[in-house]
C-alpha cells in the first residue's frame, strides 16, 4: 500500500511527534509512506519514509490556504496506482478532495485538534474545520481520525458524522525513548510543549511560588515556545528554581523528562483541551513521572477511576490542591508510583496500538 499524508506540520513542529511515530510505524508494517510538507528537501533523510518538499510562503492566515493550492497542483501530476491511499490534515482537505476523487483516489481526515488559536485566526479556521468534517460525513472521505472519545462526541455534535466514521488515535510514546533515569535530588516539576498564554502555562510559576511559599523545595522546568516563552525565561533569569528552555530535540526532551518527578497538564477547561489526548501526558507516565494538572476529559486517562499516580484538580484549586498534594508525597510514595506510571505507559500507551487502527482504516479504504 501507498500512503500519501498531505500535513500542514512540520517536522521541526513540537507537536510532529505523532505524525512521524505513526509515519514509522506504518512504514514496519511494510507500506510506502510519503509525506508532502513545506519542510525543505532533504530534511527527512533521517526518516524511513520518503518526502516531497511544497515550497510555500505565505502571510499568517493565509499559508494553509497558499500550502493547499501547491499540494494539489502537485496531485495533479502524480500517477497513482489503485493501492494508494491519503491521509489528509482538515486544513487542507476541501482544497485537496476534488483532486483526489478525480485521481480516485480514496482518503482519510487527520484531525489531531480542531482550532486552536484564539482571535480572528481561530473564528477562519472552524468553518475550514467544519467543511473538512462535512466532507466525511458526506462520504467524500472513507473516515476521519480524532484523538478521544470526547473528541468524537464533539464531531458529531457539530457536524453529524457518523460514530462509525470515525477512528480513535490516542496520543502514543516510544517507550525505549521515554524512560526512567536517574531523578535529581531536588523535587523537579516539568512542562514541555507551546508555551503559549491560553495554555494556563502562566499558572506554573505561581505553582513553585506557592510551594516556596510553604517550605517546598522544588525546580520548575518549562521546555517550549510560544507567546510566553520571553515574559518566562526574564522571570527564571536570577532564579536558581526555574529554568526556561528553547525546544529540543526529543532525545533531549527525554533526558530532561528522565530525571523529573512530575509533569504538568496545565491547559484548562476549554473545549479545545477537553477534547484532546496530549501527548506529553504519554510521554510524562513513560518517564516514571507522576502527573498533576487540571481534570477535564482531555487531560484524563481512558479508565473511569483514574491511577493514583495521576492527580487532576479543579481549575480554581489548582495552586491550593497542588501543595497539599506535594506535600503528601515521600520519596518512597514518589518512588513507587514512579514505577506504576510507567508500567501503564508500557502497556497501554506505545503508539503500536494507533499505528494499528491507521493501518486498518487505510486498508479498509482501498476495498
Amino acid at each position: 500500500m501507498k500512503i500519501l499524508w498531505f500535513t500542514t506540520r512540520n517536522m521541526t513542529d513540537l507537536c510532529s511527534t505523532t505524525q512521524s511515530s505513526l509515519g514509522e510505524g506504518l512504514v514496519s508494517r511494510g507500506h510506502q509512506v510519503i509525506f508532502i510538507n513545506s519542510d525543505k528537501k532533504g530534511s527527512h533523510a533521517e526518516y524511513s519514509w520518503s518526502h516531497v518538499p511544497i515550497q510555500s510562503q505565505a502571510i499568517r492566515g493565509r499559508k494553509t490556504q497558499v500550502l493547499g493550492k501547491k499540494m494539489r497542483q502537485w496531485l495533479s501530476h502524480f500517477e497513482s496506482s489503485d493501492q494508494t491511499v491519503a491521509i489528509v490534515d482538515w486544513g487542507i482537505a476541501s482544497c485537496l478532495s476534488p483532486m483526489l476523487k478525480e485521481k480516485a483516489i480514496p482518503w482519510i481526515l487527520m484531525d489531531r485538534s480542531p482550532p486552536a488559536d484564539t482571535g480572528i485566526l481561530g473564528r477562519l479556521q472552524w468553518p475550514m474545520w467544519k467543511k473538512a468534517w462535512k466532507l466525511v460525513r458526506d462520504k467524500n472521505a472513507h473516515s476521519g481520525c480524532v484523538v478521544s472519545s470526547a473528541h468524537v462526541d464533539f464531531v458529531h455534535s457539530r457536524t453529524g458524522t457518523l460514530l462509525e466514521n470515525m477512528v480513535i488515535l490516542p496520543a502514543g510514546v516510544d517507550v525505549s525513548l521515554f524512560k526512567p533515569g536517574i531523578k535529581n535530588e531536588i523535587l523537579t516539576l516539568t512542562y514541555h510543549g507551546r508555551l503559549d498564554r491560553h495554555r494556563g502555562i502562566l499558572s506554573l510559576p505561581m505553582l513553585l511560588e506557592k510551594l516556596r511559599q510553604n517550605e517546598i523545595k522544588a525546580k520548575l522546568v518549562l521546555i517550549g515556545e510560544g507567546d510566553a516563552f520571553e515574559g518566562l525565561a526574564r522571570m527564571a533569569e536570577d532564579r536558581s528554581d526555574m529554568e526556561v528552555i528553547a525546544p529540543l530535540p526529543s532525545h533531549e526532551v527525554a533526558a530532561k523528562l528522565a530525571c523529573s518527578h512530575i509533569g504538568l497538564l496545565p491547559m484548562p477547561k476549554t473545549k479545545v483541551w477537553a477534547l484532546a489526548s496530549p501527548l506529553k501526558r504519554s510521554e510524562y507516565a513513560a518517564s516514571g513521572l507522576l502527573i498533576f494538572g487540571i481534570d477535564h476529559l482531555g487531560h484524563r486517562l481512558r479508565e473511569e477511576i483514574q491511577p493514583s499516580w495521576i492527580h487532576l484538580v479543579h481549575q480554581e484549586n489548582f495552586h491550593l490542591d497542588g501543595v497539599k498534594w506535594i506535600q503528601s508525597l515521600v520519596p518512597e510514595n514518589i518512588q513507587s508510583l514512579s514505577k506504576e506510571s510507567r508500567r501503564y505507559a508500557v502497556q497501554n500507551l506505545d503508539w503500536e496500538y494507533s499505528v494499528e487502527k491507521l493501518e486498518h482504516a487505510c486498508l479498509s479504504s482501498l476495498t
